[in-house]
């Protein structure tokens, strides 16, 4: 390892961000613009599939109005949240700092990081309420196919969570000509990871406590009080339970699992 870290101290003082800097940007930033085609594919192929008979569908479709009822009444009030931070970091770098281009790349990429992060737990939630019940119906028939459309329903937040996450990162770094600042514009970029982190933290949250919440209560009213099995459809309480798992699991975990990664980068 010291011997890499030499070579690369070697490499930055020869010139080398200089000659090659740009090819290895834009290798970046297409690799992340070709995962987000991949993962728009995957899509695809999980939307195609079969959803089931008129049960089936009739129990989805009140997950999917509840999830993404909540999802909207979420984001907008991170949203709201977020745009009043992002004015107050603005006020501070421009009134502690007294510079302006300063100010405004540090909310930039504030607000960068918190709509990828939005994104990417959009994105996963998304999916994983249109897979649920295409998996569940290919599971009647084939296993097999019912493992491979799951597989590539959460492909789709995989591959989109790393792909934001770079293509943010690398995004803002040429956008404020990062390869001829090599060594300060990545001080003024580090406020993406913060921006990811802040919707992550209410994303997690707000849906975590909602998900034990309508789980616990869907367990006493069904298995202890009603003495019915556990996600019973006979239970109204078991729709508040499944929503939960797919808006503290998919959409909360995608907005932390890319506020993991955006950090990283």
């Amino acid at each position: 390892m010291p011997l890499m870290t030499d070579a690369f101290a070697l490499w930055l003082q020869a010139g080398a961000v200089d000659k090659a800097g740009h090819g290895y940007l834009y290798l970046v930033l297409g690799i992340s613009l070709l995962s987000l085609a991949v993962a728009f594919l995957f899509a695809r192929y999980v939307l195609r599939q079969d959803t089931g008979s008129p049960e089936m569908q009739r129990i989805s479709d009140a997950i999917r109005q509840g999830a993404e009822a909540f999802l909207n009444r979420q984001y907008r009030t991170i949203v709201a949240l977020a745009i009043c931070l992002a004015i107050v970091i603005y006020a501070g770098y421009l009134l502690g700092k007294n510079d302006a281009t300063l100010a405004v790349r540090m909310t930039i990429s504030f607000v960068m990081g918190a709509i990828c992060s939005l994104a990417a737990g959009f994105c996963g939630m998304w999916v994983s309420i249109r897979a649920n019940i295409r998996t569940a119906s290919a599971a009647r028939t084939d296993l097999s196919r019912a493992l491979q459309i799951a597989l590539r329903g959460g492909a789709v937040t995989g591959l989109g969570v790393v792909a934001l996450s770079l293509l943010g990162v690398g995004g803002l770094f040429w956008l404020f000509d990062g390869l001829n600042n090599a060594k300060v514009i990545p001080f003024q970029i580090v406020a993406f990871g913060f921006g990811a982190s802040f919707v992550a933290l209410f994303a997690q949250l707000g849906g975590g406590i909602y998900t034990k919440a309508a789980d616990v209560g869907a367990d006493l009213v069904g298995k202890v009080e009603a003495g019915i099995p556990e996600d019973d459809p006979r239970n109204p309480a078991v729709i508040a339970d499944l929503v939960g798992d797919n808006v503290g699991d998919c959409a909360g975990r995608g907005a932390d699992l890319f506020e993991s990664t955006a950090a990283e980068n």
